[in-house]
């Protein structure tokens, strides 16, 4: 860490950097300065003016303000910016303002981050998110638009990240024909509206269950249909999707009743190919997990991770595994965690008869050398036991290893 005077040295050098250097253009600009207390709105401020003066392409600027802020004037018509990276981190948790311009134009900006950024005016925000024309990555993280209606028109975005840490109760309507990443952690919001993604490959949804709705990881009986209505309009919206990946979570809220009831069926996923899981196998994910297979008919990869042993399984409640059609297609399945549990070995033998096409199936331990030493044997005879199980594939082959050293959380694990 700087001492005050380091860090009363370092806003110095900055300022004479800038004083005396030539008038040629720059090029990039990055200010991290999150634990310089010395570094006020008003160095910022000077900096970036010096900065926009020399025509820069690129701004980084990560600072914490102990006051509400306006958004850098000099900003609003830079006609060269083509990446800002803005970081206003308030001092102890408070909450300071970001007064947004009533009118700007960055015609070249192609990439914009926002992080730690609270807004109050509902009619500025929506004015500023769509100033970009040219904009084709949008990351937004932990910022605050307390129960506002934002309409995001973006025809040229391409990545689109949205991580929402508060209960802001915002709704959102975004329209991105040429997305083709959209990665949402948070959560829900009171309304989340995704028009014309023709174009998307990869969106992951991790969603966070507020604390007051759920009791030991699962939702409330009485809040269960308010979360899967928000859910499956945002799972809808993703229905171009190639690659997907859901959380336990996002799964656990489609569950409201048997998935195979008549309004399920509007919810299609037509062209994904790889579906990624971050849930586990349970008696209340496992209907979810054969409903995305069902209503993903040209699925042709499958991977998730177990959440521990699970004990005896009951069939009540499942579809009917004969009318699936991921049977047709489906050719790699990867179960991270595995343990041998009554309901993993129900759902492979599922898997197993339907799956016609079925090449491989990967089973990954997750065990601590002690436990490996008592389960080895076990192991062992579940491997012959599943040799054995009826095939649909004849070509399907069936391997198993130990992780214990490599163990890591499933979204991190996962290759893309």
């Amino acid at each position: 860490d700087l001492s005050h005077a380091d860090e009363k040295r370092f806003v110095n050098f900055v300022d004479k950097v800038l004083r005396f250097r030539d008038d040629s253009d720059i090029h990039a600009f990055y200010l991290e300065g999150l634990h310089n207390e010395e570094i006020t709105i008003n160095n910022a401020y000077k900096w970036i003016a010096k900065a926009v003066s020399q025509n820069v392409q690129e701004l980084v600027i990560k600072i914490c303000i102990k006051e509400d802020v306006e958004f850098p004037a000099c900003l609003c018509t830079c006609d060269t910016l083509t990446k800002l990276n803005l970081e206003l981190h308030p001092y102890f948790g408070r909450r300071y303002k970001v007064i947004l311009p009533s009118a700007m134009s960055l015609p070249q900006l192609r990439s914009l981050t926002l992080q730690s950024l609270w807004v109050d005016d509902e009619k500025l925000a929506n004015k500023f998110l769509s100033s970009f024309p040219a904009l084709e990555s949008l990351v937004m993280q932990c910022c605050r638009f307390y129960n506002m209606n934002l309409n995001l028109s973006l025809p040229n975005l391409r990545y689109f990240e949205l991580l929402e840490v508060y209960e802001d109760h915002t709704s959102v309507h975004l329209f991105a024909p040429s997305l083709t990443t959209l990665d949402y952690t948070g959560y829900m919001s009171a309304s989340f509206t995704l028009e014309s993604l023709s174009s998307l490959v990869h969106a992951n949804m991790y969603l966070w269950n507020r604390s007051e709705d759920q009791e030991e990881g699962e939702i409330h009986a009485q809040k269960k249909k308010k979360y899967s209505q928000l859910v499956m309009k945002f799972l809808k919206g993703l229905h171009n999707a190639k690659v997907l990946e859901l959380d336990d979570s996002s799964l656990k809220a489609l569950v409201v009743g048997p998935p195979d009831k008549p309004d399920s069926q509007l919810l299609l996923f037509p062209y994904i190919q790889r579906l990624k899981l971050a849930a586990g196998l349970s008696t209340v994910s496992m209907p979810s997990i054969f409903y995305m297979l069902k209503i993903s008919p040209c699925i042709e990869y499958l991977q998730f991770e177990v959440e521990g042993n699970l004990g005896a399984f009951s069939d009540a409640g499942f579809i009917d595994y004969s009318i699936c059609s991921f049977h047709l297609h489906l050719k790699f399945v990867m179960i991270k965690s595995f343990r041998g549990s009554d309901i993993e070995l129900r759902f492979l033998e599922i898997l197993l008869k339907h799956a016609m096409v079925l090449e491989k199936v990967v089973l990954v331990g997750c065990f601590t050398v002690e436990e490996l030493q008592q389960k080895e044997e076990d192991m062992a005879k579940i491997l012959e036991m599943l040799q054995i199980y009826p095939k649909a594939s004849t070509n399907v082959v069936i391997s198993y290893s130990d992780s214990y050293t490599t163990c890591t959380p499933l979204h991190i694990w996962l290759d893309s």
